[in-house]
């Protein structure tokens, strides 16, 4: 099979053959749902923002000036939908209340202690970041599961490099703050019973 770029079939698509999309489609959906769905936290959402970014970069495909990557340019289309639409929703946040108390709330599920506590440290941290604000929660999304360096994050959110670190610095800090004080509610918990 003839690999063929990105590029090719942005020129396709430009030179009257609609049809060529489905191919720029098929390449990135599965990045553009995980990346929405990490971002947005929810399934329902994360199919929508995928949908409305593909319309809007086949709406907006002419005003891609191949500056940067076809995939940087559909982040940041991603991005920017992801950030509108749970504003729009401002869905309520888990409060540390809501949260399971410890790995042996999972060894009820999960039979194997070493899995439950694994899965436990997950959880946190998929806690934690939704309960970051929407912004954080994306650079986070972009540098540890996109796996984007801090120049490819400035690319996409219209940041600068600088202002990129400085929100990750800032957004580890408060993960960790929102674990730190889950932990300690679920040890006040387990004092209490």
């Amino acid at each position: 099979m003839d690999y063929k770029g990105d590029i090719y079939y942005i020129e396709q698509v430009l030179g009257g053959k609609v049809n060529a999309f489905t191919h720029l489609v098929d390449r990135h959906k599965d990045n553009v749902f995980n990346l929405a769905l990490r971002i947005s936290g929810n399934r329902e959402d994360a199919e929508e923002i995928a949908q409305d970014s593909f319309l809007k970069a086949y709406r907006s495909l002419e005003g891609f000036k191949m500056n940067s990557t076809f995939s940087t340019w559909l982040y940041r289309i991603v991005y920017n939908s992801s950030i509108s639409l749970i504003r729009k929703r401002r869905e309520k946040i888990l409060s540390i209340q809501e949260f399971p108390a410890d790995a042996a709330d999972f060894l009820s599920v999960i039979h194997d202690e070493d899995a439950a506590i694994e899965e436990y440290k997950r959880s946190l941290v998929a806690f934690a970041l939704q309960n970051l604000n929407e912004e954080d929660r994306a650079i986070i999304t972009l540098f540890y599961y996109e796996e984007m360096d801090t120049e490819k994050i400035s690319q996409v959110t219209g940041l600068s490099r600088q202002n990129v670190k400085v929100r990750l610095f800032r957004a580890r800090q408060k993960m960790s703050e929102i674990i730190v004080n889950a932990e300690k509610k679920n040890t006040v918990c387990h004092e209490d019973k």
